[in-house]
């Protein structure tokens, strides 16, 4: 009995030990920076959900090689004005951009990342859409205004149809669908032409909103949003910050 005891307290000790072995690996000290672009544009999309990675909008994978994590990819989120950002250990990674995340179509190839030290890289892919030539604009009576032509990119079997476009009005500089004070939707079967396609939604007042809202604040947020048929992720425009007269 005493052998068996001493066993037990040898392998005790030695898990307690692996474990302290690997929590003195030091953290990764190299970030990995970038934009998702098309022809050096960057595509902007919906902001990710905060600091929970699990339920971020639009994203891509990197896979390391070795130590058991070969099949364990970070998930590395792509925040609303298309950047991206990863700390990571000096390695060879694969970059893997998976299929229907994004208003986009990605390269199905694999791409190799090397790691040795702080790295910046562009990540291109082809968008079904672009929006272009967003203006704004906001009337004394509170009225906001856009203007925007849409350009469809994939015009072969890969086209897409609108289903619908959005403005999206916010106090804050994260705007989007689930985070606005305002909002107006056109259906893409209503869209007659693609160029000058006008949206218009009346800001609430601050006060209204009963959040506390200071009502001398002199400005908010607008941003037009694309929903393609048949994908997740929507295509929006920058964020334009517009001066309340």
């Amino acid at each position: 009995m005493k052998l068996k005891s001493h066993y037990i307290i040898l392998a005790t000790i030695g898990v307690i030990l692996s474990a302290c072995s690997l929590d003195n690996y030091s953290a990764p000290g190299f970030s990995f920076t970038g934009r998702i672009v098309y022809q050096g544009v960057p595509i902007d999309v919906q902001n990710s959900a905060g600091s929970n990675i699990d339920n971020a909008n639009i994203y891509f994978y990197l896979y390391e090689p070795g130590w058991k994590k070969s099949g364990m990819p970070i998930k590395t989120v792509v925040s609303q004005d298309g950047s991206f950002s990863s700390l990571l250990f000096p390695d060879t990674y694969k970059l893997v951009m998976p299929a229907g995340v994004g208003p986009y179509m990605a390269s199905s190839d694999t791409t190799t990342i090397i790691i040795k030290g702080n790295k910046t890289m562009d990540i291109e892919v082809t968008p079904y859409y672009m929006i272009q030539n967003p203006v704004f604009s906001m009337s004394t009576d509170s009225i906001v205004s856009a203007t925007f032509n849409l350009q469809q990119i994939i015009t072969d079997a890969n086209a897409k149809t609108v289903q619908a476009v959005y403005l999206y009005i916010n106090r804050l500089l994260i705007t989007d669908g689930s985070n606005n004070i305002a909002s107006i939707q056109l259906n893409g079967s209503d869209i007659v032409n693609m160029n000058g396609i006008n949206l218009s939604a009346k800001m609430p007042s601050l006060a209204s909103l009963g959040l506390g809202i200071s009502t001398k604040q002199t400005y908010i947020f607008a941003r037009i949003g694309v929903q393609i048929t048949g994908i997740s992720g929507m295509l929006f425009s920058p964020v334009q910050k517009i001066t309340i007269p």
